[in-house]
């Protein structure tokens, strides 16, 4: 068995999120001192931290995520593509040409930008200054890469407040350009592929059970190949 590790983000009230949208909310209800035991109250918007979109993010056609089957949440195919860029940088299909046999493959995608090092260090310029996809690049995925089942992140979001470009890319990549969808997992933690030249063996995105929801939380685990 390969080592294991974390690709998500623990959840946090100060962490970072869209601009002008809600974090987590942690609340202690009881404790042990005066109740005898201990409870908290959350309240999670389903956009924070490392989380999954389902194509109903911005498809009213689309599925909800948990209407996906469980084969999305699953994968033991993953492409990993190191894409470089700085804030505010997009990922076009050219970035990717170098990766098309290998992603041809895969269930699962990895996008290396490098951002998730400025996470904690840079948290606004993570914020409002992130890399995006930009709809030629949702196209180009959708179009040439039938087995794909996700994509993982290692920048806030698909979109950036940066520029206006946000909503036509996730409507191409969640199905309203051909019908072909692909659900992003945004937000990933990918430092530790960059600790290691190890590839990943496999990778569970396990999704909060929320079913009125487009999209929601998941803890995601990779395992390198040994």
């Amino acid at each position: 068995m390969g080592k294991r590790v974390y690709l998500s983000y623990l959840l946090d009230e100060d962490s970072v999120v869209w601009p002008g949208e809600p974090t987590v909310r942690i609340e202690q209800d009881t404790s042990i001192r005066q109740d005898g035991y201990n409870s908290f109250k959350t309240t999670l918007p389903n956009h924070h931290g490392t989380h999954m979109d389902g194509p109903a993010h911005f498809n009213p056609d689309g599925p909800r995520l948990m209407e996906l089957p469980i084969e999305y949440f699953c994968f033991d195919r993953v492409a990993t593509a190191d894409v470089p860029k700085g804030p505010g940088e997009g990922i076009v299909p050219e970035d990717l040409k170098l990766w098309e046999e290998a992603i041809r493959a895969a269930d699962l995608l990895l996008l290396k930008t490098g951002l998730c090092k400025i996470r904690d260090t840079q948290p606004r310029v993570y914020e409002a200054q992130g890399a995006f996809l930009t709809p030629e690049v949702c196209r180009y995925l959708v179009e040439t890469f039938p087995n794909l089942k996700a994509i993982g992140l290692d920048f806030l979001s698909v979109g950036t407040p940066a520029n206006q470009l946000s909503k036509q890319a996730h409507r191409i990549l969640f199905g309203c350009h051909n019908g072909k969808y692909i659900p992003a997992i945004e937000d990933m933690d990918l430092r530790p592929l960059f600790e290691t030249e190890t590839p990943l063996k496999s990778v569970i995105a396990a999704p909060l059970r929320l079913g009125k929801v487009d999209s929601s939380q998941v803890t995601v685990i990779g395992e390198f190949r040994e």
